[in-house]
């Protein structure tokens, strides 16, 4: 970010301290001088602003590891972003399972619980679990900022809208179950869509259809980077149409509509193989087809990172910076 000169002080001063820490967070750590030229900031400014991130637990100046040759003359300050200072957690309650990964402010999970569920598990039950699975894993990592969730349904404003799966499921408030912190949840498919995109088999894509396979069949649609939910946050949803053909037919109809570069399949390796056939045979354009990396931990790891996106927008708001003002 360029130096400002100029204008409202203040302003002036929240931009160069986004700078900063937008420049340590991406780094594991940097000397002053590395820091200056990565955030294009003046070097008094950021020693100051260093000062008052690590005021706010953010921030730190590195020691020399001990045993460490010494340089001559005063030795360079080192920082490093603080990414234990806080941490997130991402919560799936699906079918078969609540799941919960615990993950510091770089996104690397530190902490998880699981318990097994079944789909005809009644609501109040399904929630007492997964209240248990969350609790148990958030235990020992403090300061939880956020708490993504992941379920099954229709998913608008943190209620489930519409769910044919799970009984009693339709009109669960999320966030107003699990209070405590602020809490962003979706539908299941979509935040393993996100996930992929994060960590996993779509990692460096950015227009994909992710398949997720099992008693029911729902899709994950990312289109330029970002995901699509549709109008009425249902958009992939073809679990309803029991009768209209293949599965491997109605996939290969949505990629024939939207063209992705990538189809990214959770399920069996047969069915991986099934839809490699039908889309060479169905489609205009080859496209590449692969298999899941993430597993059963896809849907939580997807809840971990609209978690931490949340957390990522506070801390390089120009409003909520430390050391602003």
């Amino acid at each position: 970010m360029a130096r400002l000169s100029g204008g409202d002080p203040s302003l002036l001063r929240r931009l160069n301290a986004i700078a900063v820490l937008r420049a340590l967070y991406a780094a594991e750590e940097l000397t002053l001088a590395e820091l200056v030229k990565a955030s294009e900031v003046s070097r008094p400014t950021v020693e100051e602003i260093a000062a008052d991130l690590g005021e706010q637990g953010l921030v730190e100046e590195v020691p020399l590891p001990p045993g460490a040759p010494r340089p001559v003359g005063r030795p360079a300050k080192r920082y490093r972003f603080r990414h234990e200072s806080g941490h997130v957690a991402g919560l799936e309650i699906g079918p078969h399972q609540a799941l919960c990964l615990v993950a510091d402010l770089r996104g690397e999970v530190v902490g998880r619980a699981r318990a097994g569920l079944t789909p005809e598990t009644a609501a109040a039950d399904r929630l007492g679990t997964a209240h248990r699975v969350l609790t148990t894993a958030v235990e020992g990592h403090p300061n939880v900022r956020v708490l993504g969730i992941g379920t099954t349904g229709v998913v608008s404003g943190g209620k489930v809208v519409h769910n044919y799966r799970l009984p009693g499921w339709t009109g669960v408030d999320l966030p107003a179950e699990f209070g405590g912190c602020p809490v962003l949840a979706g539908n299941d498919t979509e935040l393993a869509t996100l996930a992929e995109h994060w960590r996993g088999a779509a990692h460096g894509f950015d227009d994909v259809v992710y398949v997720r396979a099992g008693p029911a069949v729902s899709l994950g649609l990312l289109l330029g980077g970002k995901l699509h939910a549709g109008h009425h946050g249902a958009a992939g949803q073809i679990g309803t149409l029991r009768q209209a053909g293949g599965f491997t037919e109605l996939v290969a109809a949505i990629v024939l509509a939207l063209d992705p570069r990538l189809v990214v399949i959770s399920g069996s390796g047969e069915l991986t193989t099934q839809l490699r056939a039908e889309l060479a045979r169905s489609c205009l354009f080859p496209v590449r087809v692969e298999s899941s990396a993430l597993g059963e931990d896809a849907v939580a790891l997807g809840a971990v990172r609209l978690a931490l996106s949340r957390v990522e927008r506070e801390l390089f708001s120009v409003e909520d910076v430390a050391g602003a003002g």
